[in-house]
């Protein structure tokens, strides 16, 4: 069963196949895998890692069917159990992955790792007790878990725990120096207590580890007020989105997120009738929170991001004509003149200067075309002040630098409101809704 045709056994072929996944030979691996399962189609290794591997190539619903199978051959597979939970998990089927979990631990009671990802799906369901009760006997069993005592942090920073937070972040990099997770939300939770020398110190020994990572330099940027970039770069976007594209929607709810209900009240007002007729783009679409109220819109409706797993999200709204994964700015920068509408929410607080963006969306609006956009304010600026990068990671803008820069671009200002777009740290973040027009002549 290898290229030489030379006879091996099953079991060495699985070995093969194994290895060959491992080391990333993934076509190889899921040709050899294909190979074993006809000649023994029962054999629960094969299938396992097959669907493994079909799984981490963006095949779930096939990864879901081949590792069922192999636990139909084998019901005491622990390890198939738990990967099923894995993929189901990821499928956003919380409730198969918690059943897939549970028989995991029914067959052995002390899996850390299945009382981890158990503990993980409690926690992104709500149910913070029972999470808690699973990371805590995985701890029992594996003391210096690395991930466990992240997740631990974790669900104290979403009770606002942050003192017993930073002690289960601290434990996790000591456990896992390397942990990049860890160190951006012990340094986001030394910064919601005030500790901003600690959360400086923290950027930085993070760097010390991992001196290219993206959200390491930017976040030690907004703590320090050196070194500000003119925005954050792709990398740290990509970073950011890639990883929160699964608990975003979650998220931007607890934080009574508004950005899109109140861009979409201010597209009603400037377009009272819902005709299907326009060209629609939604800048920084994520995971498609604007697609359903811009639909009515739209001839044609197009999202771009840069995170490509939050695109794979907004395929689930089914309001888009076209999803594309590209830096926005240099996706305006190439349509001349072809949207009536362009519409961001809650993006442009990622940009720190706007001058770029802003004209690309003026030239790739047709004559007479509107574009509106929530940004966070400066709500004390002070004279000069156009964009402050505040600890959190996030720009903030003064209202005249909108102003004279939407002027300089050539638009018609049409209205600049006040609003509360969400919380942090439980406090209102005050913004604003833009609304503005390319003129005709």
């Amino acid at each position: 069963m290898d290229k030489s045709n030379k006879k091996i056994s099953l079991d060495d072929a699985v070995k093969l196949a194994v290895t060959l996944h491992r080391e990333g030979q993934i076509d190889d691996a899921r040709t050899l895998y294909r190979r074993i399962l006809e000649a023994a189609p029962a054999q629960p290794d094969a299938l396992h890692y097959l669907g493994v591997l079909q799984h981490q190539t963006g095949r779930g619903e096939e990864a879901v069917k081949l590792i069922r199978d192999a636990i139909k051959s084998n019901p005491a597979y622990r390890e198939a159990h738990n990967n099923l939970g894995n993929v189901l998990k990821e499928l956003g089927r919380l409730d198969e992955a918690k059943a897939a979990y549970r028989a995991c631990l029914a067959l052995d009671p002390k899996n850390a790792d299945a009382l981890n990802n158990l503990g993980t799906v409690l926690r992104e369901q709500a149910h913070y007790q029972e999470a808690m009760s699973c990371y805590r006997q995985a701890i029992d069993v594996s003391p210096e878990h690395a991930d466990v005592w992240h997740n631990i942090g974790s669900i104290l920073v979403e009770l606002e725990r942050y003192e017993e937070a930073i002690d289960a972040y601290r434990k996790s990099i000591s456990f896992n120096a390397p942990n990049s997770a860890s160190y951006r939300w012990l340094g986001y939770s030394l910064y919601r207590l005030g500790r901003l020398e600690e959360a400086v110190d923290v950027f930085r020994e993070w760097l010390l580890f991992d001196p290219d990572n993206p959200v390491a330099r930017h976040m030690l940027a907004a703590t320090t007020g050196e070194n500000i970039p003119e925005r954050a770069s792709d990398a740290f976007v990509e970073e950011i989105f890639d990883k929160f594209a699964g608990s975003f929607d979650k998220v931007l709810k607890k934080l009574e997120y508004r950005a899109p209900e109140l861009l979409a009240e201010a597209v009603a007002t400037l377009i009272p009738q819902q005709n299907a007729e326009l060209m629609v783009l939604d800048v920084g679409c994520g995971t498609g929170w604007c697609g359903p109220l811009l639909r009515p819109y739209a001839r044609r409706l197009v999202g771009v991001d840069l995170s490509r797993t939050m695109l794979e999200k907004a395929t689930g709204c089914e309001a888009y004509d076209e999803l594309i994964a590209e830096e926005l700015t240099h996706y305006i920068q190439a349509r001349e003149s072809v949207f009536d509408l362009i519409v961001s929410a809650d993006t442009l607080c990622y940009f720190g200067a706007l001058e770029e963006v802003t004209h690309a969306s003026f030239e790739a609006l047709k004559p007479g075309g509107l574009l509106l956009f929530s940004i966070e304010m400066i709500v004390d600026p002070q004279p000069g002040d156009t964009f402050i990068l505040l600890p959190h990671g996030r720009y903030s803008h003064a209202e005249n630098y909108l102003r004279d820069l939407l002027s300089v671009c050539g638009f018609d200002l049409l209205s600049i409101e006040n609003h509360v777009l969400r919380k942090e740290a439980g406090r209102p973040v005050e913004g604003l809704i833009v609304s503005v027009r390319r003129p005709l002549h």
